[in-house]
């Protein structure tokens, strides 16, 4: 920084007399002079390095350099600093070359210099410091054209009357004016007729008051189109009489600039390179995430990943190579998620995956290894395969962390974990889960072998006809006999399989075995049965089934009929028309078709009745309580129904005892499978039952004699009421507990019910409550020594019971009461 009071100056003189002559000098005047003097090189150079010297005065001749060895040296260093040069007398030649590289000015050492050296180094001084000044004001005048040219704003300066004076390139971009049709005219020729006149009037009042104003106004361009612009204009006044001399206005278009804050705040909040939301929109969506999950009870999972050795690929094939191996890193992983999910770069080479909404840990696995698998497929970067493989570290919602950072940090951990294991691997951060993990993967593995060597086999569960008791046709069910695990359950390797897309090749495998084993029944002597065998969702959507069921019936020489398909509901939730396609197809073989696991999922009545099918099967989890849960046995009753009008076979799954198959046979379903007459049999076993010829014994059908039941937990009042009973011909069946009273309604035609009111467990009212919703037409009676008025009265105002009788009973008028029952049955079996 320039100083000007005192003047400092560095004197280089190795005399100590001309030292002593030239700080007495420069002592003795008007003007203050800040001197230090020195004699060698090394404390110019030590001097120099420090700030503030107004000017350098050095002698011509020093010990070891000369004071041209300066001057070349400061221009060099210091072009701004002037350097005064000393030089006795007969030297001027010297003295000019000096002044030709560069010095400010030179003094000969004639006997009065001491009197002009002050006026010299002031007036050198003065003109260095003008000269810096003149510089500056040019280069801002320089800058301030750059500016007003290249702006990104469109700028008008105007006189005091308002007279357009120049404007620059991007005001005739937007206007459509050249400067030659707006120099000399007011900027009202912009006027649009958009605003009235106080517009303009409370825009000229704030200028006259605060000097500047800034508002959105609407313009018109030269061809009479209109555009919107942010204008500011502000008054320049002269300095010294204080009146206006200049209006500046600046404006930029707001549609653009609307774009431009648009551009802006997606760049702060996602990545430049690939698009992805950034670290902290990552936290945003997790902390929406988690909110969500605790609101909802679900679980988060959050996938950290890191590129491995991605350092070396920029150090080998460039930033650019690096900038596209992230790009499709990014594409890939994007395609790997759920419209919900969100996939982010978290880092200069990480990347994270946040999996709301996630049902089971395994999903996660399955997904990590998704994305190992698909980060190692080779890229085509630069013309040339690159192969590289990642690291995934995995942090759960809420058993690793309740918040964002939490789980972040959770995330981070496993990924160090992952690192530390080598790549192309995933860790959780609860280490039992890489257990877990592992097994699946083992898991997965041993499933492959297995479908190479062929070690899956088929076992075949009958299904018998309500009617008649025989097998009516068979389910082939896969089983895995794994040779270190044991039996593996389905239930476990079929949903892996799917997930894998091994299910195509296993699906394609049990069709042609099926279809194999029921020829050989069939050429042994056996009737023909239909074969039923599974379809999954995702072999029914994405393989070639009717290609594979024609070659497999083609090959084992089965007719059409002896195969019948199982295929659930979610396989036709998509595509309708690819559907009825696919179907239509199917059954012109002569193929069967079963609707699996009817009531499961979200089936629609319309679609049922339009579809091919022959046969419903009712799932299991219905008929696991179908004779004491209301709910259920409405469900079965309505399916039976339904099946029946639509000219469909009805089929139960899972029935395993005699209560089950007489509610169903009641109901007129047609077949049944159930461990009641067998579980699924190696294909030898089953072919000597099939000789055999057994058959399940299923009953004449028909209403048993007028038929009570009573259940209370104490024997010794079912034994009193026995007794008592034992002389009106009833057929009396008893019970200590609602759940096995309910497996007697089913099995028997029950017309009067007598429960007690307090049994442990459930109160006779609810009891009963279910027995009306079961069997509407039975006649409910409480016999209790309690009295719960509250909910007997509700009882009976819903119709729940027929009768309250209390405890200790009159004997002959509890006869007379169930008379009554059993008569007020008949009537509303006639009615």
């Amino acid at each position: 920084m320039l100083r000007h009071d005192p003047i400092r100056v560095l004197h280089i003189e190795d005399e100590a007399v001309f030292r002593q002559l030239v700080r007495g000098a420069l002592s003795d005047t008007e003007t203050s002079f800040d001197i230090t003097s020195i004699s060698t090189w090394d404390e110019f150079e030590k001097e120099l390095a420090g700030e503030g010297w107004d000017c350098v005065l050095s002698d011509m001749h020093l010990v070891g350099f000369t004071g041209i060895d300066i001057l070349k040296w400061l221009i060099e260093r210091y072009p701004d600093l002037p350097v005064v040069i000393l030089t006795g007398t007969g030297n001027e030649e010297l003295a000019v070359e000096a002044m030709k590289l560069g010095a400010a000015d030179y003094i000969l050492k004639t006997p009065n210099f001491m009197a002009s050296l002050p006026y010299t180094l002031q007036g050198v001084v003065k003109s260095a410091h003008d000269a810096r000044i003149s510089r500056r004001a040019e280069l801002d005048l320089h800058l301030a054209a750059k500016v007003f040219e290249a702006s990104g704003e469109g700028i008008v300066i105007t006189d005091a009357e308002q007279t357009i004076l120049a404007v620059n390139p991007y005001f005739c971009e937007v206007t459509g004016y050249t400067p030659e049709e707006v120099i000399g005219r007011k900027p009202s020729l912009l006027k649009s007729g958009q605003h009235d006149p106080l517009f303009y009037a409370d825009m000229w009042a704030s200028i006259k008051d605060t000097g500047s104003w800034r508002g959105e106004i609407t313009n018109r361009r030269k061809d009479g189109t209109f555009y919107n612009e942010w204008l500011s204009i502000a008054a320049v006044r002269n300095p010294e009489s204080g009146a206006i001399s200049h209006y500046i206005g600046h404006f930029s278009d707001v549609a653009e600039r609307r774009v431009m804050d648009g551009r802006l705040r997606h760049l702060a909040q996602f990545d430049a390179l690939t698009d992805l939301p950034n670290r902290s929109l990552l936290a945003d969506r997790l902390a929406q995430a988690l909110s969500n999950a605790a609101r909802y009870e679900r679980a988060v999972a959050l996938l950290s990943i890191d590129i491995a050795r991605f350092h070396s690929i920029n150090d080998t094939l460039g930033h650019g190579a690096g900038d596209q191996v992230l790009i499709e890193t990014a594409r890939r992983l994007s395609g790997l998620v759920r419209s919900g999910d969100t996939v982010a770069r978290s880092g200069a080479d990480d990347f994270a995956v946040i999996l709301a909404n996630l049902d089971q840990d395994k999903d996660v696995i399955v997904l990590a290894q998704r994305i190992l698998d698909r980060i190692a497929a080779p890229m085509d970067i630069c013309g040339q395969p690159l192969t590289i493989s990642a690291n995934v570290g995995i942090g759960l919602y809420p058993k690793d962390g309740e918040t964002t950072d939490d789980l972040l940090k959770a995330a981070d951990i496993a990924l160090g974990r992952s690192r530390q294991a080598g790549t192309g691997t995933f860790r959780f951060f609860a280490q039992g889960m890489d257990a877990d993990a592992a097994q699946r993967l083992r898991l997965e593995s041993d499933l492959r072998l297995a479908i190479e060597q062929e070690a899956l086999e088929l076992h075949y569960q009958p299904q018998i006809n309500l009617v008649n008791g025989r097998i009516c046709g068979y389910e082939a069910l896969l089983r895995w006999q794994h040779p270190e695990m044991g039996p593996v359950p389905p239930a476990r390797f079929i949903p892996l399989a799917e997930e894998t897309g091994l299910i195509d090749r296993i699906g394609a495998w049990v069709i042609n075995v099926a279809c194999r084993q029921n020829k050989a029944w069939l050429d042994a002597g056996f009737p023909l049965l239909p074969m039923a065998v599974n379809v999954s969702a995702h072999q029914f959507k994405h393989s070639s089934l009717v290609e594979i069921v024609t070659r497999a019936l083609q090959d084992t020489g089965l007719p059409g009929s002896g195969l019948e398909l199982e295929i659930t509901e979610s396989a036709f939730l998509d595509d309708m028309d690819k559907v009825v396609s696919t179907l239509g197809q199917i059954k012109s073989l002569g193929v069967l078709l079963a609707l699996d696991d009817f009531g499961t999922g979200y089936s629609s009545l319309s679609h049922l009745s339009s579809l091919p099918f022959d046969k419903i099967k009712i799932d299991q989890s219905f008929i696991r309580d179908i004779t004491s849960n209301p709910i259920n046995a409405a469900i079965v009753n309505a399916t039976i129904a339904m099946g029946r009008s639509l000219n469909m076979t009805v089929l139960a799954e899972g029935v395993e005892n005699e209560a089950q198959l007489q509610f169903l046979r009641n109901r007129q379903c047609e077949a049944m499978q159930g461990w009641l007459f067998s579980k699924a049999l190696a294909p030898e076993q089953l072919g000597a039952l099939m000789s055999a010829g057994n058959a399940l014994k299923v009953g004449a059908g028909g209403t048993a004699p007028e038929t009570l039941l009573i259940v209370d937990d104490e024997q010794n009042i079912l034994n009193s009421l026995r007794r008592l009973l034992r002389r009106e011909n009833y057929e009396i069946l008893t019970t200590t507990s609602p759940t096995e009273a309910f497996d007697l309604l089913a099995r028997y035609h029950v017309q009067v019910v007598i429960s007690d009111q307090r049994m442990p467990e459930m109160s006779g009212t609810e009891f009963l409550a279910r027995v009306k919703q079961l069997y509407p037409d039975t006649v409910r009676i409480v016999l209790s020594g309690y009295t719960d008025l509250e909910s007997l009265t509700d009882a009976i105002n819903r119709g729940a019971i027929y009768r309250f009788l209390v405890k200790p009973w009159e004997d002959e008028a509890l006869r007379t009461q169930i008379r009554e029952a059993f008569r007020f049955a008949h009537g509303l079996t006639h009615a």
